[in-house]
């Protein structure tokens, strides 16, 4: 990656229980990341406006709006922004239209157990997202560049 560029670290947390995003921030509290934490859909869609997010992970099941219904509106105002989803459910049906939705990884929310704390390590996972998105990102700026010079 080019050291010139100032790569994005900002990761969104998507889920309606509080006890859920708690473990995480205690989880990923020393990482490198910048961490947003949102506890319904109408919550996320604020903090997509308003900050430049790299990853989002979503729980699928929230009272306002499902995260399939999230999904889709984001991929319609930020279809850069990497996906992962977070969630207890397993069904195949819902599987297959959540991976029509663009996502880079599924997480099962079972591996989180609330007295245990993580079975799961999910730093390689949201660091090797992080990194998917700048190198996009990177990948459309030296497309941008080159495109100049032809001109």
């Amino acid at each position: 990656m080019n050291k010139n560029i100032k790569y994005n670290q900002n990761v969104l947390f998507v889920d309606d229980e509080e006890l859920i995003l708690d473990k995480i921030k205690r989880k990923l509290k020393n990482c490198d990341f910048k961490l947003f934490f949102a506890q319904t859909g109408h919550h996320a869609l604020r903090i997509l406006d308003e900050k430049d997010i790299a990853v989002i992970v979503i729980d699928l099941s929230m009272p306002e709006f499902t995260g399939i219904e999230l999904l889709r509106i984001i991929n319609n105002g930020h279809p850069d922004l990497v996906k992962i989803i977070f969630s207890i459910y397993t069904d195949v049906d819902l599987i297959s239209s959540v991976s029509e939705q663009e996502i880079y990884q599924y997480i099962p929310k079972n591996r989180v157990n609330k007295e245990q704390g993580y079975k799961l390590e999910i730093i390689p996972i949201i660091s090797n997202a992080v990194d998917k998105y700048n190198l996009v990102y990177e990948n459309k700026l030296l497309k941008k560049a080159l495109k100049k010079t032809k001109n």
